[in-house]
């Protein structure tokens, strides 16, 4: 193992049970020209699977494998990993993703280097379907990147940053994933790390697969109502009322309560949030009961609607 000061990058996998996806994993590591690194594997499985999976590659990847007893759950068990992260920098990867070329984590270690006022990066990726094998390229364009590096909470618009195995950031112990959410944990991430520390960097080139299957957490709690509210207003409401400014935070907001067929407070309670609501709420909800459900459904005219209705919104004050 090398001495703490001089590893370069923590390869963090917090793993659970899934050992063939793991398994092709570690053998993308084997082909990194990175070698500056560790690989840091935390458990929360049941049985000694992958375990047994890691002692088959300590000889060719400078492993440190933690067993978490008890299970600490998603994302907790991210959490634990990156505490006992060493690098400079982390990676985090999810043990069905894996890395497409042997310089991919030579790139985003480089994204970082070459940027030393920067502590995140990400590139562009493909989604792997695992199960029909299909691939699809996913990026980040000029104008997402442009409202994000304005202001980090426009990644609730729509997620074109991509999940964190696409990430990079420095090892900083503020650094870490809320543990009260699943759903939304990593654009609170994102939010709360570049609120933090802004600026990033982009690399167009994608490096790596993120694997798309129906065992997924974020396949489990899609479209959920108590997942959705409960989540997306906690993370509203640790930011206040300012997000509202954008367009595209009240275009996020004004989708959700659509999407999840919010038509009062109520439904909002009894979906399990509890906490303080935006300024918006009960404006929005007014103005999305004027019309049908149909003409809400169609996108353009919800869109103009929801554009038309923005100019005249209650505005938190600067």
């Amino acid at each position: 193992m090398k001495n703490p000061e001089q590893i370069k990058v923590s390869i963090c996998i917090p793993a659970y049970k899934q050992v063939d996806y793991l398994r092709r994993l570690l053998d993308s590591l084997t082909t990194q020209t990175m070698k500056n690194m560790e690989v840091v594997i935390t458990d929360d499985s049941p049985d000694q699977e992958v375990e047994q999976l890691v002692n088959e590659y300590v000889q060719a990847l400078p492993i440190r494998y933690y067993r978490n007893v008890p299970a600490r759950g998603m994302p907790g068990n991210w959490n634990t990993c990156l505490d006992l992260a060493k690098g400079a920098y982390i990676k985090i990867m999810h043990d069905d993703d894996w890395f497409m070329h042997p310089h991919s984590l030579e790139t985003l270690c480089k994204a970082l280097d070459d940027h030393p006022t920067h502590d995140f990066a990400y590139s562009a990726y493909y989604n792997y379907y695992l199960f029909t094998g299909e691939k699809k390229e996913m990026t980040s364009p000029g104008w997402f990147r442009k409202a994000f590096a304005k202001a980090p909470v426009n990644v609730l618009f729509d997620n074109l940053v991509g999940p964190p195995s696409v990430v990079i950031h420095r090892n900083k112990p503020a650094y870490r994933y809320d543990e009260k959410v699943r759903w939304t944990v990593d654009v609170d991430f994102y939010i709360r790390l570049l609120n933090a520390h802004p600026g990033f960097t982009y690399i167009p080139e994608p490096l790596c697969y993120v694997g798309m299957g129906k065992e997924q957490i974020t396949e489990e709690v899609h479209g959920v109502k108590e997942v959705f509210i409960p989540e997306y207003f906690y993370v509203l409401q640790k930011m206040g009322d300012g997000p509202f400014r954008s367009i595209l935070v009240y275009d996020f907001f004004w989708r959700l309560m659509r999407n999840m067929k919010i038509k009062g407070v109520m439904d909002i309670r009894n979906a399990g949030y509890e906490g303080p609501l935006p300024l918006v709420t009960n404006y929005v909800l007014r103005w999305q009961r004027i019309f049908p459900a149909g003409w809400l459904k169609f996108g353009p005219l919800s869109k103009l609607t929801m554009g038309f209705s923005f100019l005249f919104a209650p505005k938190p004050k600067a």
